[in-house]
Parts: C-alpha cells; structure tokens; sequence
C-alpha cells in the first residue's frame, strides 16, 4: 500500500525516508542511518512508515520528495521538534549524496 502526500503527508516523509534507507545497494551506511533516523522521528510525531519504492529508483528524488511533502506541513506541524530534526537529517543526507 502506498501513502498519499496529500492526504498523509508525515507518513509519505516518513516511507520515502524508509525506503531510502533500506537501499544498501547505492548509498553509503552513513546516509541510509540518516534517513532511517529521519523516518524514527517522523513516526514519533505520528507518521507510520509503509512499504514504498524509490521515486523513479533515485535516492535524491525520493528525500526530495519527502522533503516536499514535510513543506506541505502546516506551521504548527512542522515546527514540531521532531519534524524539524526529521527534516535536518533528510537534508544532511542530501548533501552528503552530492
């Protein structure tokens, strides 16, 4: 089953970050710890992770994605400390994957 941005915005973050972190194949440990840690804390502030793929297989589209859907958030949700840090790491990772 795949989350709905729209709707779920928390959760699609969270099962993008996920899955980019379960992708042993094209990135380091170091990134997929900082996606997986950005997924945790997505859950925490009550996301729920659902098996997805990769946005067009591509690592970056998919934090970029989940990024997108955090800045979906309204104000109140996203300046929840556990959103913010969730998003921090999303970010960290993207730098490091340039």
């Amino acid at each position: 089953m795949t989350v709905d941005a729209a709707t779920d915005p928390l959760s699609y973050a969270a099962s993008l970050l996920d899955a980019v972190g379960a992708d042993r194949e094209q990135l380091p440990a170091e990134i997929a710890l900082e996606c997986l840690y950005a997924a945790e804390l997505l859950e925490l502030a009550g996301g729920r992770a659902e098996p997805t793929p990769l946005i067009d297989g591509d690592p970056r589209a998919s934090i970029r994605a989940a990024m997108t859907a955090l800045g979906s958030l309204g104000v109140e949700d996203f300046a929840r400390s556990l959103v913010i840090d969730a998003a921090r790491a999303a970010r960290h990772a993207l730098r490091q994957l340039a």
